[in-house]
């Protein structure tokens, strides 16, 4: 990472990489949950004991509790000004080390939602995050895929975002990478909330649902892992994936540009099919985005990217894409995990004018007065 300076209230970090400058912001959040969980009619609670016979949803289980983080890499900015769109991955690893959050002889689950730009043999798109990785390097092993539309196709396809010979993540991203790390324990992480979404005749909103156990609950900023099975095949579940066709080359100066360069599509999961949805949320905040968007929010549900698992009879579905809707049926199995992150670090690309550092995305300033008295070197 070459020379770190740290603010003297050690929660933030600037350091170069080849690709530039970057300001790590390190911020905590006060999770309020009331002492007795409550849940709307359509999300049951679940013991972590019903799932004992279910070895994938065992396995997450297992990763949580409160020494979890959340890292976001880049956002919205990059999107809307089309700068500063390319990184690598490890940027997002080197700041968390550097900050102290990771505990070595700890392996971390990291899953979340990334963008992946043209390179080599891969074409670029959006990315589904998920790796297992050990302290106190971050290296191990990496299920990363990528979902791309061929040219002319309005569904996506998958492909492994690894060296073809080795489980090796491949670091180049684009536009956004958020990601929460959850440490492996013993047993059933502590602090999560297991749920089970209880489908609808007209399909379940199951983004709504979990936003409004987590409000209820007063969880404001949090990992989600959601597992979706068909139980029924004359009832299946029903999703809207959302797909670029390319990142921006110039500035959005209107809603419409974003949705003209996307495949929006809804398809229902087969019945030899998983669903696997993988997302954070914090109350991440973009005055240029709101302004866009009438005032809306950035992702107010989460940012939750999806793969679809198993075999297909068509390629009438998005193999990988962003969530926009996910409708739960009497014939689904929907599982959510839900796991409350305290700490965030959010990564901005910055350069220095004058005393101050400004986005590399925006050109607004992030640290007013930044001056060597007030920041000092680390490494």
């Amino acid at each position: 990472m070459g020379r770190v300076l740290s603010d003297h209230s050690g929660k933030r970090l600037l350091f170069g990489t080849a690709q530039g400058r970057y300001l790590a912001v390190r911020s905590s959040w006060n999770q309020r949950i009331s002492p007795q969980t409550s849940a709307p009619p359509s999300v049951r609670l679940t013991a972590p004991g019903e799932l004992a016979d279910d070895p994938l949803h065992h396995a997450h289980l297992r990763h949580g509790g409160p020494e979890s983080f959340s890292v976001d890499l880049q956002g919205i900015d990059a999107f809307l000004f089309a700068r500063a769109k390319y990184f690598q991955d490890a940027t997002a690893r080197q700041a968390v080390i550097a900050l102290g959050m990771v505990k070595p002889d700890v392996r971390y689950l990291r899953v979340g939602a990334a963008g992946a730009p043209p390179a080599g043999g891969h074409p670029g798109g959006e990315v589904l995050e998920h790796s297992l990785l050990d302290g106190p390097h971050l290296s191990g092993e990496s299920f990363t895929a990528s979902g791309y539309l061929p040219p002319g196709r309005a569904f996506s396809v998958a492909t492994p975002l690894t060296l073809p010979t080795s489980p090796d993540l491949l670091e180049r991203r684009s536009v956004y990478s958020h990601t929460a790390f959850l440490p492996q324990t013993d047993g059933p992480a502590p602090g999560g909330h297991l749920l089970r979404l209880e489908g609808s005749p007209d399909g379940l909103n199951a983004l709504d649902a979990l936003k409004e156990f987590v409000s209820a609950n007063r969880i404001d900023s949090y990992a989600v892992r959601i597992f979706v099975r068909v139980t029924d095949p004359d009832r299946p579940p029903r999703i809207i994936g959302r797909v670029l066709r390319r990142i921006p080359h110039r500035r959005l100066t209107h809603v419409q540009q974003a949705t003209d360069i996307a495949s929006e599509q809804e398809f229902p999961l087969l019945p030899s099919q998983e669903l696997h949805c993988y997302g954070t949320y914090w109350p991440r905040r973009s005055v240029d985005w709101e302004k866009l968007r009438g005032g809306k929010p950035y992702e107010p549900r989460g940012h939750i990217h999806m793969e679809v698992r198993g075999q297909s009879t068509g390629p009438r579905q998005h193999a990988i894409s962003h969530l926009r809707e996910l409708f739960v049926t009497p014939g689904t199995e929907c599982l959510a995990l839900i796991d409350p992150i305290h700490d965030v670090v959010r990564i901005e690309p910055v350069v220095q004018r004058g005393r101050n550092l400004v986005s590399r995305c925006s050109g607004r300033p992030v640290v007013d007065d930044f001056s060597s008295k007030s920041w000092s070197s680390i490494s």
